[in-house]
């Protein structure tokens, strides 16, 4: 199905937002030179990226969207994202590096995972994450955009819990949550914007500034989400995910 440098967008009314508000600021930043302050990209304009997520039951934001349910398909051309099904394979890989972390082999064994082979693998890092991911989004990529953000969001975050906090105490649960939610919207940002950001009109250092400041912009829009984390159970994190992206969704892209 394409891969994210090729990939124009799914044209809906929030990835046209998107585009536009992200080529603008890209293009403020290159003309202001390297080693110049740098323009600062705003968390509201990554809010139509909330756009970008079908609702559970409900449609895609604009064309293309078909009806498709949450638990994905697709009838149209370009990316068919559902909270549900987003929430789910990340909330996943969440839990399973959690309870890697504090040493919890039954909600491992729950996922699929054994403690003893993940310890095996913890000198191979590629090796662990990929169990991770095979555990959290199935062993076989099915080749469309949405599964690689999928695939990446869960190889990200679960590399993030096992290095956050200190030796003795991992991220929190809320903080975990937070996370997941930051990389799903850096993820469909990236997608959606990547033929723009590397379409060679701009410089490499300002291509490389623009994504860490995407980044850092979709960590700081994921602080502002009103959470209801209750533990760090797959259970948990995944509603706690899905209805985090829901309630952003809810309040700032739609009347």
């Amino acid at each position: 199905m394409g891969t994210k440098g090729s990939y124009t967008g799914n044209g809906t009314p929030a990835s046209k937002q998107l585009q536009h508000n992200v080529t603008q600021w890209l293009d403020v930043l290159a003309g202001s030179g390297p080693g110049a302050p740098s323009p600062q990209l705003n968390t509201d304009q990554l809010i139509p990226a909330l756009g970008l997520f079908r609702p559970s039951g409900g449609h895609a934001d604009g064309p293309g969207g078909g009806g498709a349910g949450a638990g994905g398909g697709r009838s149209g051309g370009g990316a068919q994202r559902s909270i549900a099904r987003s929430s789910r394979t990340a909330g996943r890989a969440a839990a399973a590096a959690y309870a890697y972390r504090t040493g919890n082999a039954q909600a491992l064994q729950e996922l699929g995972l054994d403690y003893a082979q993940l310890q095996a693998a913890a000198d191979d890092p590629i090796d662990w994450t990929r169990r991770i991911v095979d555990a959290a989004c199935g062993p076989l990529a099915d080749g469309t955009i949405e599964d690689q953000e999928r695939r990446f969001v869960a190889s990200e975050v679960a590399q993030w819990v096992l290095e956050a906090g200190s030796d003795s105490t991992p991220p929190s649960p809320d903080e975990v949550v937070r996370e997941t939610l930051a990389l799903i919207i850096f993820e469909a940002v990236i997608s959606e914007t990547a033929a723009t950001m590397n379409d060679g009109s701009r410089p490499a250092w300002a291509t490389a500034n623009g994504e860490r400041q995407l980044r850092e912009t979709a960590r700081a829009l994921a602080d502002r989400a009103f959470l209801t984390t209750t533990g760090p159970s797959t259970t948990e994190i995944t509603q706690a995910v899905e209805e985090g992206i829901t309630a952003m969704r809810s309040i700032w892209m739609e009347p």
